[in-house]
């Protein structure tokens, strides 16, 4: 069997100057330029730098999704107490209608018990909602805190 050195020996380089080529793209120092008053100066970004830019963009990110999942569940717990309200007020309408002599105590009870139900569920609903507004304003400072520190 016939081998050709040369042919051998030109695609090693080849394939020598290509990894090398590679590796130099792949670790090359990357310098940004900050004008600082009268002067441009060079500022070299290390490994280090960017992965933990790179870990903050990405908790970031997670806090802005928590901030807003939160918002959804404020969002959908303010419509329920709306709800809530809407009942409250139909159930004292009730209340009042029966409070005509023709009608039956068993049911004035009923709609009593619906009624104190229905305020301790809004009430409920309501400490929900303080939790989760405290819970956001946390999240929200700790963003900020991030974001200062980028700044700096």
């Amino acid at each position: 069997m016939y081998l050709n050195c040369k042919k051998i020996k030109s695609n090693f380089k080849f394939y020598l100057i290509l990894v090398l080529f590679i590796y130099l793209l792949v670790n090359f120092n990357k310098t940004n330029l900050v004008f600082a008053g009268k002067f441009y100066s060079k500022i070299q970004k290390t490994d280090s730098s960017e992965k933990m830019f790179d870990s903050s963009q990405k908790e970031m990110e997670i806090l802005k999704f928590q901030i807003d999942d939160l918002s959804k569940q404020k969002n959908s717990i303010l419509k329920e107490i709306v709800k809530l309200k809407k009942e409250l007020e139909k159930y004292l309408l009730q209340i009042e209608n029966q409070k005509k002599p023709n009608k039956s105590k068993i049911d004035l009870n009923y709609l009593n018990f619906k009624i104190y139900f229905s305020k301790k569920k809004e009430s409920l609903l309501k400490k929900q909602l303080y939790e989760i507004s405290l819970e956001q304003i946390d999240l929200e400072i700790k963003l900020r805190k991030i974001l200062y520190s980028f700044k700096n």
